[in-house]
């Protein structure tokens, strides 16, 4: 025979100690009652019990008082000991609960009361001085409550009684109280309070359910709100003023959660189509030109006139696929950077020289201010200023200026690219920095793949900075870079 083993021998304990919630708030709220009644109820026995035995021994120490004072009376007034035995008959307690015996030094009986008898094994338990003892006489089914009192005679004579004289010190008189009636009261009170008890733990675990069932109502109405939101819904909302305030913060977040989700979503649904979009117009360039290239012979310059566009178009597209590979790695936090401090002087002068070429035909300027050192990724912060500049070098007409400046604050380095083009108009400036978005109306240019921005604005973010623009429609553009810095020690 084989046995299972594996995750799913161990996932079956998991599952089981996974409580819902009804269950958890029943389980500890019952468990509080439980612990507070019988708290309560043991406060309470215990102070029953104290009462009833200070009762007891305040009523057999009374007894025996007033038979000590009697015969110590007696003794006192020098009778002959046939005389004040029977007057001191006389002053004894008739009741059958209580008897006595009047002990010797040597704890030999003298005298006794007439029911002694039936308190023989009680009255000959030992005690303790000054102390109660309780015994429990299981063939009979009583219980007894003994206590010595020592016996004081007036005068050093010894007195005679019956024999060997009890001298003025030592003697005892030892009483007996029955309280059998006393330990079945206090039976049957303990056995009405387990009842009630029982009855109060079963009535709390019921109420502790109810009242955590109509607790986590709420929960259940956000639940089956929940539930009902799909990706067609991700507008609707569940905050509400009527949840509880514990809710109100739980929808919130939710709600601030969904919102977030919406916005991924439309992104991810408008970045799929543009990816659609600009896909096709480079692949159906390519289709087109090697379709035509193929409908009949050509000459050797028109073959490489279609191999000239099939390589701009398979550039395009490679850019195109890179920069998307690493917007997605940025925003999957898989783009690691590994900052080293950079002179922005040196980096500033070889991207002069390598735009340069391009910045002369076109006839700009290029110019570079500032000398301060920032803390980047080499590869990561040179692909960001490349961009820019040939952005701006797009946007720039001959005759123009395009400006690199790199200024230090307190606690960050910016850096901006700025030129004196055609600018930019102000409705487009918050959309600058999305994926595939261009000012220009027509989408199909092949000098630009709409990510370069995009991949700009990630670069800053992946260095915990920002990119911002600032433009004036006909007076040029300014891209500023933020990059935090660490403060220098003074």
């Amino acid at each position: 025979m084989s046995s299972k083993s594996g995750p799913d021998a161990t996932a079956s304990p998991r599952r089981g100690a996974a409580w819902s919630l009804t269950l958890r708030m029943t389980v500890f709220v019952g468990v509080a009652i439980t612990v507070i009644v019988l708290g309560v109820s043991a406060m309470m026995y215990a102070e029953l019990l104290g009462r009833l035995h200070d009762k007891e021994e305040a009523e057999l120490k009374n007894d025996l008082q007033i038979q000590r004072d009697t015969l110590e009376y007696l003794v006192g007034r020098r009778v002959p000991h046939s005389q004040w035995k029977y007057e001191w008959q006389e002053y004894q307690e008739a009741s059958q609960a209580f008897a006595w015996q009047l002990l010797a030094p040597d704890r030999s009986v003298r005298e006794a009361s007439p029911n002694a008898d039936l308190f023989a094994a009680a009255l000959a338990t030992p005690v303790a001085p000054g102390r109660h003892a309780r015994v429990e006489d299981a063939a009979r089914r009583r219980s007894y409550l003994v206590f010595d009192l020592p016996v004081h005679t007036r005068g050093a004579e010894a007195i005679e009684i019956q024999g060997p004289a009890i001298g003025p010190q030592g003697a005892i008189l030892r009483g007996v109280l029955d309280v059998t009636e006393n330990r079945k009261l206090l039976e049957a009170y303990r056995n009405k309070l387990a009842a009630v008890i029982g009855i109060a733990i079963a009535l709390s675990g019921g109420i502790s359910w109810l009242l955590a069932r109509r607790g986590l109502a709420p929960v259940h109405a956000m639940s089956r709100e929940i539930g009902r939101i799909n990706a067609e819904k991700l507008h609707e909302r569940i905050a509400r003023e009527d949840w509880p305030a514990e809710l109100r913060a739980l929808a919130g977040s939710f709600d601030e959660m969904l919102a977030r989700l919406e916005r991924s979503f439309e992104q991810l649904t408008r970045f799929s189509s543009d990816i659609a979009h600009e896909f096709r117009s480079p692949v159906n360039n390519l289709v087109a030109a090697a379709s035509v290239t193929l409908a009949r012979a050509r000459t050797p310059a028109e073959y490489q006139n279609t191999l000239e566009v099939v390589v701009e178009e398979g550039s395009r597209l490679s850019r195109m696929v890179a920069s998307m590979l690493f917007l997605a790695r940025a925003d999957n936090a898989e783009q690691h950077i590994h900052p080293e401090p950079m002179k922005l002087a040196d980096e500033f002068r070889r991207l002069v020289e390598f735009h340069g070429i391009s910045a002369d035909e076109q006839g700009v300027t290029l110019v570079a201010e500032g000398d301060c050192e920032v803390m980047a990724d080499p590869l990561l912060l040179q692909r960001a200023l490349s961009n820019l500049l040939t952005n701006a070098l797009r946007h720039t007409p001959r005759g123009g200026t395009v400006r690199l400046h790199a200024e230090r604050t307190r606690d960050a380095v910016h850096i901006a690219v700025e030129d004196n083009g055609s600018g930019i108009a102000s409705e487009h400036l918050p959309h600058l920095f999305e994926r595939f978005y261009r000012v220009d109306a027509s989408r199909s240019a092949t000098d630009s793949t709409g990510l370069g921005l995009a991949v700009v604005s990630s670069i800053a973010e992946l260095h915990g900075g920002r990119a911002e623009v600032a433009s004036i429609l006909g007076q040029g553009s300014t891209f500023t870079l933020t990059f935090p810095q660490p403060r220098k020690a003074p």
